[in-house]
């Protein structure tokens, strides 16, 4: 029969081993990437220190907008939104054609294959498909 002493030290590295595991794997269990949804743009914050706030460039008509970030780094960016309004009347939008970058991120609801043309709206990259809009930017 195992000694008491044996037993303890025994049960102590097998928790110190659990304890070990469980405290690695906890960050993995965290998803890299934050999501935001707002039924129209009167929902979502303008301003502020918040996470995420919409920029002036998005129109007013917004709706059904889904909004992807990174949690250590919110510029990191990729959202999506349906509007009437084109991206050529949007506040700053200037055409791009191709449009300079492509998304880093890749939520389930964005396509694999997204317009080649598009506008840049600030540090944004947009492009649309009928009233569907999708842009991207990227941190730093």
């Amino acid at each position: 029969m195992p000694s008491t002493r044996r037993l303890v030290t025994a049960v102590a590295l097998a928790c110190s081993v659990a304890v070990t595991a469980v405290g690695c794997s906890i960050p993995s269990l965290v998803p890299p990437e934050k999501s935001y949804e707002f039924a129209r743009w009167g929902d979502a914050p303008k301003t502020g220190t918040r996470s995420f706030v919409l920029d002036g460039w998005m129109p007013s008509d917004a709706t059904d907008i889904r909004v992807d970030t990174l949690r250590h780094d919110h510029e990191e960016a990729v959202l999506t939104l349906r509007t009437a309004t084109s991206p050529a009347d949007m506040a700053g939008c200037a055409p791009a054609d191709p449009v300079p970058t492509t998304p880093s991120l890749a939520p389930e609801w964005l396509p694999d294959d997204l317009p080649t043309a598009g506008y840049a709206c600030g540090d944004w990259a947009v492009v649309a498909d009928g009233g569907q809009v999708w842009a991207w930017r990227h941190a730093g």
